[in-house]
């Protein structure tokens, strides 16, 4: 039953997802969830993997659909201040692909489970390899997004790894003193 949820998941992707590379992750049948939820997060950039249309992704708001509370209102504090300062506040890229502009290729996806924690870790080459991890939670029976991480990769950027949880968390958060909240 579980390699017929994961084929169906997968089969869900666009041929362009598939034919970038898009594998079937080992995991378990608690997995596939958070499994199919990345992959319906990176569903429209693979099938624009080279950014040829005229294609405007809101990753915060696929992001939110599937968030805690937690991390809901903090990405919703980042939405309002955007609307407040009718600028850029805490999050200035695309926060699924780890940059502003795409050319994906590579992509491949491992998840794993424990109780009620998920990870599902992308891994992709976007303009130079990218590894993001997506920390779920069970909560009410559903698995929703608690952080996205981006993870060290051969790049070996400075800022690496960053949490979105905890940048907007420094933003916004209660004990938050920036200039955002």
């Amino acid at each position: 039953m579980a390699a017929l949820l994961l084929a169906a998941s997968l089969a869900a992707l666009p041929p362009a997802a598939r034919a970038a590379g898009a594998e079937p992750a080992q995991s378990t049948p608690q997995a596939i969830v958070p499994q199919a939820i990345v992959e319906a997060l990176y569903r429209p950039y693979l099938a624009d993997p080279h950014a040829e249309k005229d294609t405007n992704i809101d990753s915060v708001a696929q992001v939110r659909r599937h968030a805690t509370p937690a991390l809901t209102r903090l990405l919703d504090a980042d939405r309002a201040c955007e609307k407040r300062t009718q600028g850029i506040c805490a999050l200035d890229f695309d926060i699924i692909i780890d940059g502003q502009d795409w050319d994906l290729s590579g992509f491949g996806l491992q998840a794993e489970t424990s109780g009620d924690t998920a990870t599902v870790t992308a891994r992709f080459s976007n303009l130079g390899p990218r590894v993001l991890a997506y920390h779920f939670v069970r909560t009410g029976g559903r698995w929703l997004i608690d952080d996205l991480v981006i993870l060290k990769d051969d790049a070996g950027a400075a800022d690496h790894p960053w949490s979105l949880k905890d940048t907007l968390a420094a933003e916004y958060g209660p004990t938050a003193r920036k200039k955002h909240r």
